[in-house]
């Protein structure tokens, strides 16, 4: 049993040996210049930068927004308290009235999120377009 591993451990150290010399010439690779890894850094940090910027820009309009939609609703509740103490036995005409009034309420709040989800995008993709374009031209200058 002993022999059998001595064997086996020798084989396997032969196997390494042999196979040692070829492989190490091709782990080497050409150092990059100090002054262009620096600058490769330099863009790579500005890029996890950028992001980190889109990323909480984002999670901050994201909270406006969601502020925004508690505000309307707590408006909107407030309005039905109130037309319903001023009217305490509505006609019907009263009820349309109010309904009518709170769909163009829904209806511009509607509108405008819209309006800012669609403003957002597009100065988040100016934004990128423009930083991948910087980020381009300081690559080649590197």
């Amino acid at each position: 049993m002993l022999r059998k591993l001595t064997v086996l451990l020798c084989g396997a150290t032969l196997a390494l040996a042999a196979a040692l010399p070829a492989t190490a010439g091709h782990g080497k690779k050409p150092k990059l210049h100090e002054a262009h890894a620096l600058c490769m850094q330099a863009a790579a940090q500005s890029a996890h930068t950028f992001h980190a910027q889109q990323v909480a820009a984002r999670k901050a309009f994201e909270a406006q927004r969601k502020a925004a939609k508690k505000t309307f609703k707590a408006q909107r509740h407030a309005a039905r308290q109130l037309f319903h103490q001023q009217h305490p036995s509505p006609t019907p005409a009263d009820i349309q009235a109010f309904h009518a009034q709170e769909q163009a309420a829904r209806t511009v709040f509607h509108d405008q999120q819209a309006a800012a989800l669609t403003a957002f995008h597009s100065q988040q993709a100016a934004a990128a377009s423009a930083f991948h374009t910087q980020q381009d031209a300081a690559k080649k200058a590197c």
